[in-house]
């Protein structure tokens, strides 16, 4: 189904939905499921490599995930320019059309104006790539402080909007977690846009957001299990959280597996749903790797390169620390990995694919 902008979608096709920017299929049925966040993709030299990024884009897709999210996650995204992002935006939803995953694009900014204008960028490239599925998601802006703050910028972003959004509640240095009344709040005032919910502040918190947030449906359309989906199968068999988002298209083999078990319900082998998740634990697990020195990517593009999407292990790291929201960064030309670590691994990988 072709995805639209909320005025083109009810003007021709006169359906009232739960958001609008949807052609055919309310969003809440699109929106769900595992969204894995696209680890960024560099050459040699640190420049973005947009080629490997499309075929990232595409790998998830034909491993049958619903969705593919870029540029949204801790994964050194900071560092990216709007520039870099904008083209990348163009690469990507040229590489995805026709397909059948939902591309998100991720619109953050130190300030509302740098958020804006990712949103002004990836709406340009929606509007030239029609066949292609395209969402929003958006973090609270870096220089918010207090919950009227990130209520005003965030009000903005639903009046600048044309299509689904979904909310993140991560929040970097000083910035306050968004409360679930404000979500509430935004979720009344935009239907058309608001109501999905990347809920990831942590631990019990997060679970009792959960569950308030599942409470206001239809207000909130869907809430997504997140913080690397350690809690993602209690949350999604006893919360009712609908899918997950985390860095992990590594792993969208599995994702894809363990999302098709779910919507088995309730009557399905739950054991393997079960020893399916204990696997993508034990996979993720092996973050605590002692020489891993970048955050969430490491053996994450070992298993790319395994894939044959990666090129490399390069990557952009922080010259300052992230709590200072500098936009320094150095280049890194690995990410080490010994042999015995490789081993582990490689046959991570092949229990991976035979599940």
């Amino acid at each position: 189904m072709r995805w639209m902008s909320k005025v083109a979608g009810a003007a021709v096709l006169g359906i009232v939905l739960g958001t609008a920017a949807l052609a055919a299929v309310p969003a809440d049925e699109e929106l769900c499921g595992p969204f894995p966040i696209m680890s960024i993709a560099y050459h040699a030299d640190g420049s973005l490599d947009y080629e490997t990024l499309v075929r990232e884009a595409q790998y998830v897709d034909d491993c049958g995930c619903p969705g593919v999210i870029w540029c949204q996650s801790d994964d050194s995204v900071d560092f990216l320019t709007l520039e870099e992002k904008a083209k990348s935006y163009e690469a990507i939803a040229s590489g995805m059309q026709g397909r059948k995953a939902v591309l998100v694009f991720g619109c953050n900014g130190e300030n509302a104006d740098e958020m804006l204008a990712c949103v002004d960028a990836a709406e340009a490239v929606a509007a030239r790539y029609p066949s292609t599925k395209i969402a929003l998601s958006a973090r609270p802006p870096n220089d918010t402080r207090t919950q009227e703050d990130l209520e005003r910028a965030w009000d903005l972003l639903g009046r600048r909007l044309k299509r689904p959004c979904i909310l993140q509640t991560f929040t970097p240095g000083r910035t306050p977690t968004p409360s679930v009344e404000l979500l509430l709040r935004l979720a009344r005032r935009y239907p058309d846009v608001f109501g999905f919910v990347k809920e990831e502040t942590g631990g019990a918190d997060a679970n009792e957001r959960i569950l308030q947030l599942n409470a206001a449906k239809p207000t909130i359309k869907n809430v997504f299990a997140a913080r690397g989906g350690w809690s993602w199968l209690f949350q999604t068999r006893q919360l009712g959280a609908n899918g997950l988002i985390s860095e992990r298209c590594a792993f969208a083999p599995l994702l894809s597996k363990l999302w098709r078990e779910v919507k088995k319900g309730c009557d399905a082998d739950q054991n393997r749903l079960t020893m399916g998740y204990a696997l993508y634990r034990l996979l993720i697990d092996q973050r605590d790797f002692d020489n891993e020195p970048i955050k969430l990517r490491g053996y994450r593009l070992y298993f790319l390169q395994k894939a044959g999407i990666f090129k490399n292990r390069v990557s952009r790291v922080a010259v300052h620390p992230l709590t200072e929201m500098s936009k320094e960064w150095k280049l890194e030309k690995d990410v080490p990995l010994t042999d015995f670590q490789k081993r582990e691994l490689d046959r991570l990988y092949e229990a991976m694919l035979a599940f």
